[in-house]
């Protein structure tokens, strides 16, 4: 008897781990209806999202481009050292600002063409349509949470801390703290302005369809086999 136990728990945890990515629904389990009104939410959000994440992402972005470019300018004309290191970092700060904002675009930005884009003249097409667009929901949701992580915001004071840094080594101490401090604050306004919108019209499809998918959880089951049972993971 104890080995037989033996052998079982052996085989759970031997047993090679099956992963998949759990349905949010079978298409068995929605009707018509309901499908209808999830594509008609996730549109009607992903539609609103769209404005101020574009004046977001287009503002910002031609911040960067214009800053970067005045001072560098700048940085050409000015005849005193001092100047024309601070000017020369204050470019390389805000190129950098316009590399991250080009390199990490707001998704939210291109949801609603993407969304409008896919087809939806079928049942299966519609669902798959639906799964995609959940994707969507929480692509944006997980993107506006990044403010509230450590790592935009370490970058972004790190970098302003090694510009103030050069400009100490190589210009005036004066500029290089007002170059340090203006910089973090750009930075950290860049972050919170961000729209956020996204968490609220997650949660909001989450509470109107209570058995939506919630990408990210995972649950684990017993399945038995021949000669012992297997440990199933769907995240």
């Amino acid at each position: 008897m104890l080995n037989r136990c033996f052998k079982m728990i052996m085989f759970i945890v031997w047993a090679p781990l099956s992963y998949g990515q759990a349905p949010a629904q079978s298409p068995h389990d929605i009707s018509d209806s309901e499908l209808d009104q999830r594509l008609k939410f996730i549109e009607t959000r992903l539609a609103g999202l769209n404005p101020n994440a574009s004046y977001w992402q287009y503002g910002w972005t031609g911040f960067y481009a214009g800053t970067a470019a005045g001072q560098a300018a700048l940085a050409i004309d000015e005849d005193d050292n001092d100047d024309q290191t601070s000017y020369i970092v204050g470019a390389v700060k805000s190129a950098g600002g316009l590399a991250q904002m080009l390199i990490k675009p707001l998704p939210a930005v291109k949801s609603f063409g993407r969304f409008q884009s896919m087809p939806s003249q079928t049942r299966a097409e519609r669902m798959l349509k639906l799964e995609q667009g959940e994707a969507l929901l929480h692509e944006n949701a997980s993107r506006a949470l990044q403010r509230y992580g450590w790592k935009r915001h370490v970058i972004g004071i790190a970098a302003n801390l090694l510009g103030g840094a050069v400009i100490a080594a190589y210009g005036d101490s004066t500029d290089a703290v007002t170059s340090t401090v203006v910089g973090i604050a750009v930075s950290e306004a860049s972050i919170w302005t961000e729209p956020a919108r996204a968490v609220t019209d997650l949660e909001d499809y989450r509470t109107n369809f209570r058995d939506a998918q919630r990408t990210g959880a995972r649950n684990w089951r017993l399945v038995p086999m021949s000669g012992g049972v297997a440990l199933h993971i769907s995240f």
